[in-house]
């Protein structure tokens, strides 16, 4: 078998039936789809399986997140490739096709994603350029970004809604974290593929619908849930002085920005402030990371994961 396409479910049966009729439109043949479902406790599998009889249905006993979901699935797995596709994507016609035919012509590909478009068909962001540097952070600094900052060229990370990868590359650097519950785990997956000796490659030949944030119902707790697997993902890649360094950073901006925001529209400053009390709100899990988790994959004494 050439491709298995895994989907984590989670109170989403509607997105994934979209999703799943999608990939039927795609008319490739030779593949799989595995859906994990994180303990839903609702009519999810029966309301999935009816419909899509052939699928691979796993059920968790609790939430396992998305990296440790996908993990279960990759496992699972029977193709020479596995996609790695969020529950609230559409996939064209061709994406398929043509993301395969990318992979199949260069083994020194690690992961590869698309152009992620909303569904009015205007871009999403798709790529990164900054995974644990401080760059990444001093970017956000409003002073900074305006003297200093120069996007780089090179691609270092994709969204997660849509990962393409040899099952090979995926089992040979450790799969994904566990430490980490959701956000922030495939740009620590794409660090360790690069650190690998393979490419992080994006194309925009093909695209796939992302109706973003549909599967997570709280977009503050996501907002919480996203600083502090972010904060995370800088204890993985810096250790422990740059864990701090990137905390320190962080209250850099928060100054240099509250004192020149002022002269922005108010969408900023409300964004600004939403972020800054979500923030702050984690700073005793902030205290804590350090000591329930090192550098070291799986390491943690239990993922992170905001109550």
């Amino acid at each position: 078998m050439i491709l298995s396409i895994i989907i984590i479910n989670y109170k989403t049966p509607a997105l994934i039936t979209r999703c799943l009729e999608s990939i039927e439109d795609c008319n490739f043949k030779d593949l799989e789809v595995i859906i994990i479902d994180n303990n839903s406790q609702d009519n999810s599998e029966d309301f999935i399986t009816k419909q899509f009889p052939k699928i691979k249905w796993i059920s968790n006993s609790y939430n396992a997140g998305f990296g440790r979901a996908n993990n279960i699935g990759v496992a699972e797995a029977k193709g020479e490739f596995i996609l790695l596709l969020n529950s609230d994507m559409l996939l064209q016609k061709d994406t398929l096709h043509k993301s395969l035919n990318i992979l199949l012509n260069d083994a020194a590909i690690g992961a590869l994603g698309c152009r992620l478009v909303n569904e009015d068909g205007t871009d999403q962001k798709s790529v990164y350029y900054h995974i644990g540097d401080y760059a990444g952070v001093l970017k956000d600094n409003l002073f900074y970004n305006y003297f200093f900052y120069k996007q780089p060229s090179k691609i270092n990370g994709i969204m997660g809604a849509f990962m393409l990868m040899p099952k090979s590359v995926f089992e040979e650097v450790g799969g994904f974290d566990p430490d980490f519950f959701m956000y922030a785990e495939e740009l620590e997956l794409c660090s360790r593929i690069s650190k690998a000796g393979y490419k992080i490659e994006f194309t925009d030949s093909t695209a796939a619908v992302h109706k973003h944030g549909g599967s997570s119902s709280s977009k503050r707790w996501s907002q919480r849930q996203n600083l502090l697997s972010n904060a995370l993902l800088y204890l993985k890649i810096k250790g422990v002085l740059g864990y701090l360094l990137y905390h320190i950073f962080f209250h850099i901006n928060t100054l240099s920005n509250f004192l020149l925001m002022w002269k922005l529209d108010k969408k900023y400053r409300k964004d600004f402030w939403n972020v800054q009390v979500d923030y702050y709100i984690n700073y005793l899990y902030y205290i804590q990371i350090p000591f329930l988790y090192s550098k070291k994959q799986g390491n943690g004494k239990r993922f992170l994961r905001r109550s």
